[in-house]
């Protein structure tokens, strides 16, 4: 809940409720390398080695690397993934 807003502090909010509501908004689905490998039959070295080569769209958290499963499949179908 925002802070009111009085004369001893004038960075805050008005007090009203906020809903970020973005109905076009496509969320990726992201899995770690293990996952990816087991379902589509790749050994995690190579998809591990194509995320250290950049070639596909990942992310690191931590020690895991989340591969963004769109454009791996972009990437499995064209060769190359397309940058936004």
């Amino acid at each position: 809940m925002a802070k009111k807003n009085n004369a001893n502090n004038t960075n805050t909010l008005p007090e009203q409720e906020f809903n970020f509501i973005v109905p076009d908004v496509h969320i990726p689905r992201m899995v770690p390398i293990q996952t990816l490998s087991d379902e589509i039959g790749i050994s995690y070295k190579t998809i591990w080695q194509w995320c250290k080569q950049n070639k596909i769209v990942y992310v690191k958290s931590g020690a895991k690397y989340l591969v963004n499963v769109d454009k791996f499949v972009e990437f499995l179908n064209t060769g190359e993934h397309e940058t936004d």
